[in-house]
C-alpha cells in the first residue's frame, strides 16, 4: 500500500508562519538615530558623563544599580571601540553623554485565515471558505535611549535609541541584551577622526 506524503492545510502553514514571525520578532533589535547636522564630529576625540549620574528618569522600568553599570560599561566600550577617551573631567571632554530607559506595555493580536468547509451559503461545488481566528498577548517593549551633548555649546548633536521585545530570559539576565542592544544603538555614530588617522 502505497503511502501518501502529508501535506499541511494551508491555514495551518499560515498559522505557523505567523508564529515564525512573532518569535523573530521579539528576538530582533531594532535601532535608529538622528543628529545635529551643524555638528562638526571630526572635532570630537574625548567624552565624559554628562552627571556624576548620567542616568536621566523616563517612563521606565526600575533598573537595578547592577544593570546601570553593565549600560554605563557597555557605552564605554562602544566609544572605545569607536576611538573615542574618556575624560574623567568632563569640562575638558568634548562630549557628554547621558542615558535613559523606557518601556510601554504592548498587545499584539494576530489574526490568520483557517480553513473551514462548510455545507452553509452559497458557494461553487468544492469550494473552501476561510474564516478567521484571532491570538492575543500582551508584551513589554523595552527601549534604551542614548544622547550626545557638545560640552561647550551643551547643544544636543546625536540622539540614538535601540528596542527590544523584553523575554523571560532577558529580565532573568540582562547582560547579554544590553551588551547586544548599546552595540546596535552605536552603529551609526561616526568614528573618532583620531582612529581614522591612525596607522594600525
Amino acid at each position: 500500500m502505497q503511502t501518501r506524503p502529508y501535506r499541511a492545510s494551508p491555514g495551518l502553514r499560515i498559522a505557523v508562519l505567523v508564529a515564525c514571525v512573532a518569535i523573530t520578532a521579539c528576538s530582533t533589535i531594532r535601532s535608529g538615530s538622528h543628529y545635529d547636522e551643524t555638528a562638526d564630529f571630526s572635532a570630537y576625540s574625548s567624552w565624559s558623563w554628562i552627571a556624576d549620574d548620567p542616568y536621566i528618569p523616563a517612563n521606565g522600568p526600575m533598573a537595578s544599580p547592577l544593570s546601570h553599570q553593565k549600560i554605563r560599561d557597555a557605552i564605554r566600550e562602544q566609544l572605545l571601540v569607536k576611538g573615542y577617551t574618556y575624560s574623567p573631567d568632563r569640562d575638558q571632554a568634548d562630549f557628554v553623554v547621558s542615558y535613559s530607559i523606557g518601556s510601554r506595555e504592548k498587545l499584539r493580536v494576530s489574526s490568520y485565515p483557517v480553513g473551514y468547509r462548510g455545507p452553509w451559503g452559497w458557494h461553487v461545488y468544492g469550494s473552501r471558505y476561510y474564516i478567521h481566528e484571532y491570538d492575543a498577548h500582551s508584551y513589554t517593549e523595552g527601549t534604551l535611549a542614548v544622547d550626545i551633548f557638545d560640552r561647550k555649546s551643551r547643544k544636543p548633536v546625536w540622539h540614538g535609541w535601540a528596542g527590544k521585545t523584553i523575554t523571560a530570559s532577558d529580565r532573568k539576565d540582562p547582560s547579554d541584551v544590553i551588551k547586544r542592544g548599546v552595540a546596535r544603538l552605536f552603529e551609526t555614530f561616526p568614528r573618532s577622526s583620531e582612529y581614522l588617522d591612525a596607522d594600525f
